[in-house]
């Protein structure tokens, strides 16, 4: 009996100490709830089909169930093919070209000829489809046929979607049979594999029409040359890619068009781009009556489930290729994901920031075309900021350039361009009619006013959230070159260039303008005989750049004229539009899209001439007329012009032969090629052209609620994969409370002196 009591004793003893201290688990592990994205951005909202995609907030749902076969991380340093992350294929061999002299006199470099591809095993699409090579070799031929087709050049919403598109895997033979090498020539159209080549002459099956016989020129060769099959299983295989570019192939390969959907669920949309994510009646969310399959059935972690007027979601992939692999980790376990956006605008940012603050949303990216309000993010007490760094978008104030370039030409003649591809006969006069003046924003005022900018007070603008721009090139690409010089603000540099100049300098000297005239003379210039009127447009986007611009021309006796300023919606869409006189105006603000990896694409666009190049046509009467195209080459729908040449997107018209000339070879470069010609690219743009004020990069980043944690591998958009639920506070478990740990307590500890009272009475 004693000896009973002791162990009693001793028991409850141990139980009353433990059980109010005992580690329970107060997560309720089956309860995941609902994570929400919110997002900035139209609906509908958009295509995602890979021949008529464009980016936008569609993209959280494309990027989560689509895949492609190798993607770069988000810290990969560069874009050495050796820092690619295997997906859909699991490992590649590369076949390299020969290095050679090309017929412009300088050498092609590291040249990609063919790479075979060995594809991942044991994948299957949502629908339960195999990935396998007939189904990769499927969806890259598709992707190709589509994009060549001359069904998608007439003008229809599908035509212009598809035709956006084509010219980055149907390329043009004129751009680039001026660099043929002796085993790579585009211009005899060669090439093994089925593929035929020339302008709409596309797959099999595609031949001339006389409606579109255009010119040489004209004439378009694809990318990838052919996809052949080495191995082909149910599950997985080997394919070999033919490349008909010089090298970039690999690249556009992995690139955000290159997304794998079931051939299985598609086999009748081969040759027909899917519109929409719902909102196209053809294509419709719910297939229970329509042949329509449904949207977006690929490999990835999470299904598409819908998409309503301003949200959707998405549901977990079990059977994912990565899912043991991820949910080892902890990660992929979100049974449920919304996406919810608001509207793009100030109301909406700011409705979006309210959201997260007060729980109703989880996550929301802070980028400049879709900002948060920092402070209110950053000190609420139910989120963490994660700063992401300097987001590669940079604002600049584009200077218009024409006067150096023959595009002056129909400046001097008055030529009404509506009929010749600009969109607006006043695109090269004033309202009224009359010709802009001869000095104009010629490259001494665009130096001028680059070294006039008060760029510290553009920055102080931005509470520390914005840093100063590298320039030509993003502070964080591959090639940057930080010891190549940007202007900065120098007031007696940029007085002294004008007081130098011929021209300006007798403006200045007939106002009384001299090297000893102070900031208020300037000043007083400026506002009673300015030596310039500015014409500048802007939207609410931009509103801090521009009241930096009206202090910085003061301060070198220029006034501002903003009479255009209210025009509704972005201020490049609207100038492109034809409602702002795009080759008259001095300068517009825009945040021009760069990447941090492989930019050459985007630095083309903004900077290399288009094709015009001949103004005088043998034989032609005065006044000359535009020669074979378009200035801008945008895509028209009248004969010859259904399949465009290129965009016009050089913003400043800064068309200069030496431009062409770095932007082509850095197509053909090797490594140490390429950080000479891109520093040479910067030192061209920053200290010669002047073809745009290089305003600043905003910093980026992420907030996300306290309750969840977010991983980032890659440079899109956030894989929902790569998500946790870790709630801060405690979740009851069901039947476990306090109440009963303290009454097990308190019950052990009344037994404990009963038994002891007892002991007494016995002593």
């Amino acid at each position: 009996m004693r000896k009973w009591s002791k162990t009693l004793i001793f028991a409850l003893f141990i139980i009353s100490m433990l059980l109010p201290i005992i580690p329970f688990s107060v997560k309720a592990q089956t309860t995941i709830p609902t994570f929400t994205v919110g997002a900035c951005g139209p609906a509908p909202i958009g295509n995602w089909d890979g021949i008529n995609f464009a980016a936008t907030t569609g993209d959280y749902f494309r990027y989560n169930s689509l895949e492609g076969l190798f993607e770069l991380p988000y810290g990969a340093e560069n874009g050495d093919y050796a820092n690619l992350v295997p997906l859909l294929a699991t490992n590649w061999t590369i076949h390299s070209r020969p290095n050679e002299m090309n017929a412009q006199g300088f050498m092609n470099y590291d040249g990609v000829d063919y790479m075979d591809l060995t594809l991942r095993e044991n994948v299957t699409f949502q629908d339960g489809s195999d990935w396998n090579a007939t189904v990769c070799k499927w969806n890259l031929d598709r992707l190709m046929y589509t994009l060549g087709s001359i069904n998608f050049c007439l003008g229809s919403s599908v035509d212009s979607a598809v035709s956006n598109n084509r010219p980055i895997f149907w390329m043009s033979v004129k751009d680039w049979a001026p660099y043929a090498t002796a085993s790579w020539n585009v211009s005899k159209l060669y090439g093994p594999g089925p593929y035929t080549y020339g302008y709409l002459n596309v797959y099999p099956g595609f031949g001339y029409s006389s409606l579109y016989d255009v010119p040489y020129g004209y004439n378009r060769f694809p990318r990838f040359t052919n996809i052949t099959i080495l191995d082909n299983q149910q599950s997985g295989g080997t394919v070999r890619v033919y490349f008909n570019d010089w090298g970039t192939g690999p690249e556009y390969l992995g690139g955000a068009w290159v997304k794998f959907i079931s051939m299985d669920a598609y086999k009748d949309y081969f040759d027909v781009p899917i519109m929409g994510y719902g909102d196209v009646p053809a294509f419709p969310q719910n297939n229970a009556s329509s042949p329509f399959p449904g949207h977006l059935i690929g490999t990835g972690p999470y299904m598409y489930d819908n998409f309503t007027l301003d949200s959707g979601t998405m549901t977990r992939y079990d059977n994912w290729w990565n899912a043991s692999a991820q949910q080892a980790r902890g990660w992929h376990m979100l049974p449920k994901v919304a996406v919810v956006t608001f509207s793009h605008d100030t109301s909406g940012y700011n409705a979006r920031t309210t959201a997260l603050v007060t729980g109703d949303i989880d996550f929301a990216y802070d980028h400049s075309w879709e900002p948060l309000t920092y402070s209110d993010v950053a000190t609420a007490s139910n989120l963490k900021y994660i700063d992401m760094g300097q987001e590669n978008y940079g604002e600049v104030i584009v200077l218009n350039c024409v006067d150096e370039t023959y595009l002056r030409y129909w400046y001097d003649i008055g030529l009404n361009l509506s009929a010749y591809g600009i969109l607006s006969s006043t695109n090269i006069k004033y309202a009224n009619g009359s010709l802009k003046p001869t000095n104009g924003v010629d490259r001494t005022f665009r130096k001028a006013l680059s070294y006039a900018y008060d760029y510290d007070t553009y920055l102080a603008l931005y509470d520390g959230r914005v840093v100063r721009s590298g320039g030509c090139l993003a502070g964080t690409h591959e090639y940057y070159d930080p010891s190549v010089p940007l202007p900065d603000t120098n007031l007696t540099l940029a007085r002294q260039t004008l007081l130098d100049d011929p021209v300006w300098g007798a403006v200045c000297t007939n106002r009384s303008l001299n090297s000893t005239s102070t900031t208020e003379d300037w000043n007083t210039v400026a506002s009673t005989n300015p030596i310039y009127t500015f014409e500048d447009h802007y939207d609410q986007a931009h509103v801090e750049s521009y009241q930096v611009l009206i202090s910085s021309l003061a301060d070198i006796g220029c006034d501002i004229d903003d009479t255009d300023d209210t025009v509704s919606g972005g201020t490049y869409p609207a100038i492109l539009a034809g409602e702002l006189p795009l080759l008259s105006c001095d300068g517009f603000a825009i945040k021009p899209y760069h990447n941090r990896i492989g930019d050459l694409g985007f630095l083309q666009a903004y900077y290399q001439s288009t094709g015009v190049i001949e103004r005088t046509p043998t034989g032609a009467a005065f006044p000359y007329q535009p020669y074979t195209r378009f200035i801008a080459d945008y895509n028209m729908v009248s004969y010859p012009y259904a399949f465009p040449y290129k965009g016009g997107s050089n913003m400043g018209f800064s068309y200069n032969a030496t431009c062409d000339d770095l932007i082509a070879k850095l197509w053909f470069q090797n490594d140490t090629g390429n950080q000479r010609y891109y520093s040479e690219l910067a030192d061209w743009t920053q200290n010669y052209q002047y073809p745009m004020l290089y305003l600043g990069n905003d910093l980026t980043g992420r907030a996300v609620d306290k309750n969840w944690k977010t991983a980032w591998n890659w440079i899109l958009v956030l894989h929902f994969d790569l998500v946790k639920y870790t709630p801060t506070a405690a979740e009851p478990i069901p039947g476990f409370s306090v109440g009963i740990v303290l009454s097990a307590s308190l019950i052990a500890f009344l037994g404990i002196v009963y038994i002891v009272m007892r002991k007494k009475r016995y002593l």
